[in-house]
């Protein structure tokens, strides 16, 4: 089973050049406390002291115990790719928590050769080291195809473990960081509808305040609190899907009967600011009749376009229209949502999907700040993508693009 040369012999020496190289890496690693920039940066530096062509990083998901590919320096890696613990080579040193040399990868039974296929790639020789924490093996560090199709060596293996045993802590640090750093965003977020509740009530206890002004004072505390309790369920979303918690539902969903859901809800909120609703579907959407399907949770992609036609009604102009289309694009669907708002300038649109960004001068508007942030991972969580154009003084669109799958 383990044809793998062993790894580095102990007391594998690291030379003063490499040595001097780990502590400057090691300075940066605790002070990067961006997951993302902190992946590449390991990723960087495993490439540089191995001479090799690539380098892969893989992460145990904290509830479900899967490993999954968490960056890649041969580009953007599709979030959905899973790796098995059983035979898998990241899987052995996650679960063994011992490095591997292979010189030949395609001829190790443990290699999975699904990846390469996803990634469209050749993994010719592969040192694998494991991330380990005084909480466990979180995942695992590789590289890929040496330079000059040279061997790994003894040294390579003593690098790439140090450089994981650093790696390791600061992977752990960059997670609290981010939990930590949401935790105080929130709390920022929650303290306005939380001191608008509370002074409004203060108010009522208050002889001096005149009877008819009680009315305002109590819509004020409605308001607030509805207000509260939405941005409270964004936030409890937006935790679940950052941690992998959120179970999604996997069956056959009507586009069309989303939609239409989706219309009839909003049509108050609409009709109050005189806007129109319009719907256009085409007709080789997914359906029994093309044996396709869209596979996902029809209550969260409900959600997600709640979420879209409710900030299409709010940011608007009055008497202004909505129309929600879908169309088929080759082997995915795509879900329009458009309105006649005065549009976003080019430099608010890149950030429309980060957590908490508001548009300059809509700071005041109601809502979580988190809308747009679930929105997307709704979506990335159904292997499709939310994109979104605009033209200002024209209006808005977002895209949803889910795919379809061939059913019998």
């Amino acid at each position: 089973m383990d044809d793998a040369k062993p790894a580095a012999k102990p007391g594998t020496a690291i030379s003063p050049e490499h040595l001097a190289r780990l502590l400057q890496i090691s300075r940066q690693l605790s002070s990067t406390l961006r997951l993302g920039e902190l992946l590449s940066l390991v990723m960087e530096v495993a490439t540089e002291l191995t001479h090799t062509e690539t380098a892969s990083i893989l992460l145990v998901n904290r509830s479900t115990g899967q490993l999954h590919f968490a960056a890649s320096t041969r580009g953007e890696v599709p979030q959905d790719i899973v790796v098995p613990l059983d035979n898998s080579i990241a899987g052995w040193v996650v679960r063994y928590g011992r490095s591997l040399i292979l010189d030949d990868v395609q001829t190790d039974e443990r290699f999975y050769a699904n990846v390469d296929e996803d990634l469209a790639f050749v993994t010719r020789s592969m040192l694998a080291v494991p991330l380990i924490t005084s909480q466990g093996t979180i995942g695992a560090l590789e590289v890929i195809n040496k330079q000059d199709n040279a061997n790994y060596t003894g040294q390579d293996v003593a690098l790439m473990e140090a450089l994981a045993s650093q790696s390791a802590v600061a992977i752990m640090n960059a997670h609290l960081f981010s939990q930590s750093d949401l935790i105080a965003e929130i709390m920022h977020e929650l303290k306005t509808p939380l001191m608008a509740i509370s002074a409004a009530s203060e108010l009522l206890t208050r002889p001096e305040i005149p009877q008819e002004k009680h009315a305002d004072l109590v819509s004020m505390i409605k308001k607030e609190s509805n207000r509260l309790s939405k941005m409270t369920r964004d936030f409890l979303d937006f935790a679940r899907l950052e941690s992998g918690r959120m179970r999604l539902a996997r069956e056959e969903v009507s586009v069309e009967q989303i939609i239409q859901d989706v219309v009839d809800i909003s049509q108050a909120q609409a009709a109050a600011r005189g806007i129109e609703i319009i719907t256009q579907f085409a007709p080789d959407l997914p359906s029994a009749s093309n044996q396709t399907a869209v596979i996902g949770d029809s209550d969260r992609l409900k959600q997600v376009l709640l979420n879209l036609v409710s900030n299409a009604v709010k940011y608007n102009v009055v008497n202004g229209r909505i129309t929600l289309s879908a169309s088929r694009q080759d082997d995915m669907v795509q879900i329009n949502v458009a309105d006649t708002g005065p549009g976003i300038d080019p430099e608010d649109i890149g950030h429309l999907f980060e957590r908490f960004y508001r548009i300059p001068g809509s700071e005041g508007a109601e809502g979580s700040g988190l809308g747009l942030s679930v929105a997307q991972k709704i979506v990335e969580e159904h292997h499709g993508r939310i994109e979104v154009s605009s033209v200002v003084g024209e209006g808005t669109t977002f895209a949803i693009y889910l795919p379809v799958t061939a059913v019998a």
